[in-house]
């Protein structure tokens, strides 16, 4: 038989929950802060301005470079694809709720990274900085 906790013990805990979560807040919001810094009107405008501006932005060293930048996130999609791949197989054998949660949890996040990686390979190859957003609705790039 379980023992019980003490009302102590509870509320240690339940204190020791709230700073978990205070301190996964705190850095989600300090996330977002950095990603709505990145996506400022000037900062976009100076990355399109001169494509040597993404270069740097992204940490690519140089033009001789993009074509190993450009292998590399080939094989990351190549990951990002395959991940949510293999888990269907392993949940559509289980079929149950938990198995499908699960996938569409994994599934959701590796989509956005397919999206983002294809974009970051558009903008290699074409030499040219389009933002995200506008990348996605002007099709995929695949009419802009």
């Amino acid at each position: 038989m379980k023992k019980p906790k003490s009302i102590a013990s509870i509320f240690a805990s339940a204190r020791e929950s709230r700073s978990r979560f205070a301190s996964v807040k705190n850095s989600l919001f300090s996330r977002l802060s950095f990603f709505k810094n990145d996506r400022e009107k000037e900062k976009q405008a100076f990355l399109e301005s001169d494509f040597v501006n993404v270069l740097s932005a992204w940490g690519i060293m140089g033009a001789e470079n993009v074509p190993g930048v450009i292998f590399c996130l080939r094989l990351r999609l190549f990951v990002l694809a395959a991940l949510p791949l293999l888990y269907a197989v392993v949940a559509i054998s289980g079929l149950t709720g938990k198995s499908l949660l699960v996938f569409c949890l994994v599934a959701i996040p590796c989509l956005f990274g397919i999206l983002t990686t294809l974009w970051r390979i558009w903008v290699l190859k074409h030499s040219r900085f389009m933002p995200f957003s506008r990348w996605l609705m002007a099709g995929f790039g695949l009419w802009a």
